[in-house]
């Protein structure tokens, strides 16, 4: 698991507990139920499955990077779950099943170029990885 999912995992079951603390929802605690895809993008899928299917599970709080939530994403809606996404993402996609907690490039990306259009002019390069995000955006 990379640095930032695990930050994101420490912070999600810190929540749950806090929750937990004050009697849960409705009475019920959370139970959380965590699996490791390994940063595989189709593991990320299976595993989505797995829990909806076996586990029971309605609602998935995870993905960080765009392809592990567009492998997440066909099980969520085909089973009528719930993705908690919390990270920025590309835009351009929207989904009932998905509530989308980060910023999209109109509010980090387009604000960016304007600050260095103003401060170095209109020739600038925007360099990024070779994946979703970076080729989307």
């Amino acid at each position: 698991m990379s640095v930032i999912e695990e930050t994101q995992l420490r912070g999600t079951l810190t929540a749950i507990e806090e929750i937990n603390s004050e009697g849960g929802v409705n009475g019920r605690p959370i139970e959380p139920i965590c699996y490791d895809p390994g940063s595989d993008a189709a593991s990320f899928g299976l595993l989505a499955k797995k829990l909806m299917v076996e586990d029971n599970v309605s609602t998935i709080f995870g993905c960080y990077t765009s392809s592990s939530r567009k492998a997440v994403l066909p099980v969520v809606e085909r089973l009528n779950g719930l993705l908690w996404y919390p990270t920025l993402y590309e835009g351009f996609e929207f989904s009932p099943n998905v509530i989308y907690t980060g910023a999209t490039p109109n509010q980090n990306s387009l604000e960016l170029c304007r600050i260095l259009m103003e401060t170095y002019g209109n020739r600038f390069y925007f360099i990024g990885s070779d994946y979703i995000f970076a080729r989307e955006s």
